[in-house]
């Protein structure tokens, strides 16, 4: 069934979306009342806002530069993550030592084309990410390395990105390696 979450979703994958009211009850799939209710709703929480332009028809946008939204969006990822066993499979991975998600997902200013970028410090030979790719609907981007030797070989830019993920599990090694701000 379709719900807030759905209509939540069409804010977050397209986050500079106009949305007219009939474009939101069709994707929905819900009646006027619940669409209007779960709009309403969602205005409340500051995520989204009503615009009318002057001779126009009205349409709805995310604030996606509000902390609000951003923070909502990153909480729904997390959700999404998991809702569909991911993050209890890797952490069920006992040969990898780190395991971060980093990049937009993240950050929260991810769209519907985005993809999860995934990091894992260690062995991930268990990694099932066809399963979760299918599951959550976006392509996986994986990096891995499996000792210090091979983690030193990583761009630092790349190095630092990663280091502003969310930690699922562990931490990485101390790295001698420069990561200009």
């Amino acid at each position: 069934m379709k719900n807030k979450k759905t209509i939540k979703e069409l804010f977050f994958d397209y986050p500079t979306k106009q949305w007219h009211f009939e474009q939101l009850l069709k994707e929905a799939g819900l009646s006027r009342a619940q669409t209007n209710a779960w709009i309403k709703k969602i205005m409340k929480d500051n995520l989204i806002k009503r615009v009318k332009p002057k001779s126009k028809m009205p349409y709805y946008i995310a604030k996606y530069d509000s902390p609000e939204y951003i923070s909502a969006k990153k909480l729904f990822a997390l959700e999404k993550f998991h809702s569909s066993g991911f993050l209890s499979h890797l952490l069920s991975l006992q040969q990898a030592e780190a395991i971060i998600i980093f990049g937009s997902i993240i950050r929260g200013d991810w769209h519907k084309e985005s993809d999860i970028d995934l990091f894992v410090y260690g062995n991930a030979d268990d990694l099932e990410l066809g399963k979760y790719w299918i599951k959550l609907g976006r392509e996986i981007q994986f990096f891995g390395c499996k000792d210090k030797k091979e983690l030193k070989k990583y761009n630092p830019a790349l190095l630092k990105n990663i280091l502003k993920g969310y930690t699922i599990k562990g931490s990485i090694p101390d790295l001698e390696v420069k990561i200009s701000a």
